[in-house]
């Protein structure tokens, strides 16, 4: 990951800090990957935990690249950032409720995938970050409505964020 760029997760978090009406468990709940009750950190990766550092980070670069076109005057983006903010807090979330909440190992899951991610080509990144948009989307309509608010919650707040900043 580069240096000073914070991850979506990180980012998602702060954009929902405890100022504001989003109650504390459901921001852990969408946004966690907590140390607690994770698996030792000696262990394999699982398949799930990769895919998810992958997608997430296919996703960070993207709304990344859509915030900065959006800034540009690109408004006809912002539809497409905020669906791909909610895909991105969408992995995450689930993520969370599967039991990954080692966040030292998120990190470094989500760094190792953000590094591999630069040797692809722009068109297999492209074709990456739409598949990884598309299964976010799929977590999110198969999440409990309450989950679902609080993803597009703290995706909202996030665009906001990224486009103020």
């Amino acid at each position: 990951m580069v240096k000073g760029r914070a991850s979506l997760a990180q980012r998602i978090l702060e954009a929902s800090t405890p100022r504001q009406s989003v109650a504390p468990l459901l921001v852990l709940v969408a946004c966690g990957l907590f140390a607690v009750g994770a698996p030792a950190a000696t262990e394999s990766p699982t398949a799930r935990e990769l895919q998810t550092a992958k997608c997430v980070a296919a996703l960070e670069v993207n709304t990344d690249d859509l915030a900065a076109q959006v800034k540009a005057g690109r408004a006809d983006l912002r539809p497409l950032l905020l669906d791909r903010l909610k895909s991105g807090a969408a992995f995450i979330g689930e993520a969370y409720l599967q039991g990954e909440r080692d966040e030292k190992r998120a990190k470094s899951l989500l760094d190792a995938a953000l590094q591999a991610q630069k040797s692809l080509p722009r068109p297999e990144l492209a074709a990456r970050q739409s598949a990884c948009a598309r299964e976010g989307a799929q977590l999110l309509a198969k999440a409990d409505p309450v989950s679902r608010t609080v993803v597009s919650h703290l995706a909202q707040r996030r665009m906001k964020k990224l486009l103020e900043g």
